[in-house]
């Protein structure tokens, strides 16, 4: 398996389990080697928590994600992307 397909398959799984997102929700927009690793940025289409709160139709955003792996394919780092 190659460095980048074992980087992609880590990221998706923890968003996965971590999250409990259904892989067809995400996307990995991103992926490339870093000094301390790997860096992803993925995009997860999510349903709007707030609207479905107040009855709202059911609305999807797309919220983006940066996770961050060391050598080991290893996660360091999860969060929001800064604009």
């Amino acid at each position: 398996m190659s460095d980048i397909h074992e980087a992609k398959v880590k990221v998706t799984g923890f968003v996965q389990e971590e999250l409990g997102k259904d892989p067809a929700s995400i996307r990995v927009l991103k992926l490339a080697k870093s000094d301390m690793g790997w860096e992803g940025t993925i995009e997860v289409t999510e349903e709007n928590e707030y609207l479905k709160k107040l009855g709202h139709p059911t609305i999807f955003d797309k919220n983006r994600y940066v996770i961050s792996l060391d050598e080991g394919f290893n996660v360091t780092g999860f969060g929001p992307e800064e604009a």
